[in-house]
């Protein structure tokens, strides 16, 4: 449940356009610095979808439903797991010796807003709608919100991760006229055992790049540390849980319907 604090880095052509001038006009969450790179506020981003999602959540509470609440188990001492915890819930349970795996899945995967649990990771990687991890679907949402292209670009992402690298990868290289639309993106996934040198060719190829290491004398665009990722992945999970909760009360709603219908067949 580690959360990475990731750039998006957009190389090329969106370079020469910044570098052009025609990046005047920009949105407010995005800012120059000298010639470098055109930082993106992911707090700003954040904010406005915690705002989005707040608005939401009043309506849904405004019309007679519960207000959504969020439960976290902290497995471990892991200090980035803790956190993730902290800045999201500001409390946790600490929990020893208990299988990530079994924990994942012991959720129900209409309430995992993690997006952890092997259905939501199997519904994700079959391009269906699901909970997704907030970190990757924060990095999405930059990407989008920013209005950088995907289709028919070339991207890196550096990191395997189950948490973050494999998901981004996923939404970046799918279909986006499927169900869950994706990026339409060629992707290629770097690890620990990629060769340097094969790295170098693959990022200087790459139109995007998504990794934690800093490059913005090169980058078009870039997000900062801190306030980059972090605060979007905060976001994401609210988001994620009211989602969660429309999702619980709908399937509630299927059940006393349900029950309602055997009642009057049995009568």
């Amino acid at each position: 449940m580690a959360a990475a604090s990731f750039i998006t880095t957009l190389v090329s052509r969106l370079l020469r356009s910044a570098q052009s001038g025609r990046l005047h006009q920009r949105p407010f969450h995005l800012s120059a610095v000298r010639n470098e790179a055109v930082i993106i506020s992911g707090r700003k981003l954040a904010e406005q979808i915690k705002q989005e999602v707040r608005q939401e959540v009043e309506e849904w509470v405004a019309s007679g439903n519960k207000r959504p609440h969020l439960s976290v188990v902290l497995v471990g001492e892991n200090p980035a797991s803790q956190s993730y915890v902290l800045n999201k819930t500001r409390a946790a349970a600490s929990v020893e010796h208990i299988d990530e795996r079994k924990v994942c899945n012991a959720v129900s995967p209409d309430k995992d807003v993690d997006g952890f649990h092997v259905i939501n990771v199997g519904r994700m990687c079959l391009d269906q709608c699901s909970m997704l991890p907030a970190t990757p679907w924060g990095v999405w949402e930059i990407i989008k919100r920013t209005g950088i292209p995907t289709l028919g670009k070339n991207v890196v992402v550096a990191g395997r991760s189950k948490n973050v690298g494999m998901p981004i990868a996923m939404l970046l290289h799918t279909d986006g006229a499927h169900e869950r639309p994706g990026g339409d993106a060629t992707v290629t996934i770097s690890h620990r055992y990629t060769p340097k040198e094969e790295l170098k060719k693959h990022t200087a190829l790459a139109d995007i790049v998504i990794s934690a290491a800093g490059v913005k004398k090169k980058a078009g665009y870039i997000t900062p540390v801190p306030g980059g990722v972090g605060p979007m992945t905060v976001a994401m999970l609210m988001k994620n849980t009211i989602i969660a909760a429309k999702k619980v009360l709908r399937l509630e709603e299927r059940e006393v319907l349900k029950s309602k219908e055997l009642g009057v067949a049995s009568n």
